[in-house]
């Protein structure tokens, strides 16, 4: 392999991390014409196409993200290496780009940002929030808060906590509708459920002794937000399942209750997932 491929690969990993030519063009020094050129020779010399391009977006095909992981790679190495001639510095600086779900967004993250502005101010930050699963890659996404019942096994992770799902509703509604006592009478209820259909939903639930009953749901109301469906739940519109972080305040207050405390539904992690294996670089 000749230094020109290795080059070209350079820019290929840059265009994918900057979102766009233009953005790899501006942060290699570079004309976006001699970038669309390296990516062309990359494509003929790997004999596929790497990018689907339009005029809206660009998107990596299957073979371009397999690419792209290698790329990056040595990407950071060269990254690495260039850091190693130059003045130490304790400072991060650079962009990083954010992804979270909304609540977890609003109550954990967005209410550091000023302090954290303050500590590293030459860092930028784009903050997405966002209860999508959207592709970190085509994205251009450098961390992603995920909720996952399953450790993640295909990335690199931080785990930043765990947290359990809770049945809950108003005082109001419960005292209208009643509190259910046993897994079957939840049939009855007004479900609030995060889906985009009203389709019938399972869940599973295990009490202390080890007796697991499965439940199937239909909602009354579809919500793609799990911040939408808490407002809705805090108006009494109905039962939801909602994660413990964002429901333990308003349980304690009485709020709302926990309905079923002694059933438990999953348990789940907190990850930040990133592409930087076994090294973060400060930039």
């Amino acid at each position: 392999m000749d230094s020109a491929q290795l080059y070209r690969m350079l820019v290929f990993a840059n265009v994918v991390e900057q979102g766009s030519l233009t953005g790899a063009a501006d942060e290699l020094g570079i004309s976006r014409s001699m970038v669309s050129q390296h990516l062309k020779k990359l494509e003929q010399r790997c004999e596929t196409q790497l990018i689907e391009r339009t005029t809206r977006k660009m998107a990596l095909t299957e073979d371009g993200q397999q690419l792209y992981h290698h790329c990056a790679e040595l990407l950071l190495l060269a990254k690495q290496a260039e850091e190693t001639t130059q003045p130490k510095s304790t400072e991060l600086r650079g962009r990083v780009s954010l992804l979270t779900p909304i609540c977890f967004g609003e109550q954990f993250i967005t209410p550091h940002i000023g302090e954290f502005r303050r500590q590293f101010p030459k860092l930028e930050i784009n903050l997405q929030l966002d209860d999508r699963r959207i592709n970190r890659l085509e994205n251009s996404v450098d961390i992603a808060i995920q909720n996952e019942t399953q450790q993640p096994t295909d990335t690199s992770f931080i785990k930043l906590g765990q947290f359990d799902e809770y049945i809950v509703a108003t005082p109001e509604y419960v005292q209208q509708h009643g509190s259910p006592l046993h897994p079957d009478m939840l049939l009855n209820h007004q479900w609030i459920l995060q889906t985009s259909t009203h389709l019938p939903q399972s869940f599973l639930l295990e009490n202390s002794y080890g007796d697991k009953f499965t439940i199937k749901v239909s909602p009354f109301i579809c919500c793609n937000s799990r911040h939408g469906i808490s407002q809705m739940v805090k108006q009494g519109a109905g039962i939801a399942i909602l994660p413990s972080y964002l429901v333990e305040d308003e349980i304690a207050q009485g709020e709302l209750i926990h309905i079923l405390p002694d059933y438990h539904l999953d348990e789940g992690g907190v990850y930040a997932i990133h592409p930087f294996d076994k090294v973060i670089p400060q930039e």
